[in-house]
């Protein structure tokens, strides 16, 4: 077996000698069982070339599998425990009636005449609030008055805030303001669930006092104010503040009021009287509707009077009082920006303007006897 060249060392070639040689050394190792170490195969060795082999290049060696897998081709999905899953339920529930509750004031549905389930359906889409910024209450401060100063509608101010009608705002809180001075132009503020119908329920001493009902099972010896019939100021309400200022009124937008009394200021401590005899139905801390300490009389003859952040009550429920008896003195109980008297007149428990029981500004801030 010998090489040819072709005068380039790097460049040799195999003649067909060297080319039987090669067969026969392979059949040679193929008839004694041995695989050669090198097996070449070349289709054309008198004109193709060779590869160059080191002598640290080594073949391939491929392992054959079985094709069988070695672990279980599928592994079961772990059940998750019962507990975990009515935990997971639970928390999904609350976040949802969380989230309803937070973008829809509770009873805004009913109160512009919707359904419940309509309220709840309403809930489900989220209204866009516009971009606002806070401003944080001083004392004599009124929804009426931050409107004006900002440039904004007072509406917008009830509607960002969640406030229902006739709610008050409290000192040193933080309110959203409008950046947009058209928001909530024409919004109507929903009213307190139980308020939204003239009755006259079931409940004289109730747990509040919009729950305390009037005009139901009067004692017979209850004292009983004079009946006006549909003149007003034959009701004969006497000033529930003496020697107060008047400071703001009952006012109304839309359909529905946003403040629901009169507010009287004075020194802190004033004493509070009662407008006209009758009985007390309720007395204790409103934390809800945010009239603090206050008290409602029942006047009978569909009249009732309501009194609210009061520092002190000097009344208790089911107690008859007198026209012009100490019930209370003035403070800034609940949701107040300063020592004032919240006096509401109601007409079958719900409010109406308080000035049509009075003939002025003066008599309903100062005593004046009646005719």
């Amino acid at each position: 077996m010998s090489w040819t060249s072709n005068g380039n060392d790097n460049q040799q070639f195999w003649d067909d000698d060297a080319a039987d040689a090669a067969n026969d050394q392979l059949s040679v190792g193929n008839r004694d069982g041995d695989a050669p170490i090198q097996a070449v195969v070349a289709q054309d060795f008198s004109t193709r070339r060779l590869p160059a082999i080191s002598d640290t290049q080594k073949a391939p060696v491929i392992v054959r599998g079985s094709g069988v897998s070695m672990g279980k081709p599928f592994v079961k999905r772990r059940e998750r425990p019962l507990t975990l899953r009515i935990a997971v339920l639970t928390l999904m529930a609350c976040i949802l009636i969380t989230g309803i509750f937070a973008i829809y004031p509770l009873g805004t549905g009913q109160a512009n005449g919707g359904t419940a389930f309509q309220a709840l359906a309403s809930s489900m889409i989220w209204n866009k609030q516009p971009k606002y910024f806070y401003y944080t209450t001083i004392q004599g401060d009124t929804p009426e008055g931050i409107a004006k100063k900002f440039k904004v509608q007072v509406g917008g101010f009830y509607e960002l805030n969640g406030l229902y009608a006739g709610e008050e705002i409290s000192i040193g809180v933080a309110y959203k303001i409008a950046d947009d001075p058209t928001y909530g132009k024409g919004y109507v503020p929903p009213a307190i669930p139980a308020l939204q119908t003239a009755h006259y329920g079931s409940t004289r001493f109730g747990p509040n006092w919009w729950d305390s009902i009037a005009g139901v099972n009067i004692p017979s010896e209850s004292l009983c104010g004079p009946n006006g019939g549909s003149d007003p100021l034959a009701y004969k309400l006497t000033s529930p503040n003496w020697n107060s200022a008047w400071v703001r009124g009952y006012i109304v937008y839309g359909t529905w009021v946003y403040h629901t009394g009169v507010d009287l200021a004075a020194a802190e401590g004033n004493p509070i009287h009662a407008a006209q005899q009758g009985q007390v139905i309720w007395a204790g801390y409103d934390a809800t509707n945010g009239l603090g300490w206050s008290v409602k009389i029942d006047h009978c003859n569909h009249l009732s009077t309501v009194y609210g952040h009061m520092d002190k009550l000097l009344v208790s429920v089911g107690q008859y009082v007198t026209q012009g008896q100490p019930i209370g003195l003035e403070g800034s109980t609940g949701n107040s920006t300063g020592p004032h008297l919240h006096f509401m007149v109601e007409w079958n428990n719900l409010w109406l303007n308080p000035m049509l029981y009075y003939a002025s500004k003066y008599t309903i801030s100062h005593y004046v006897a009646p005719a």
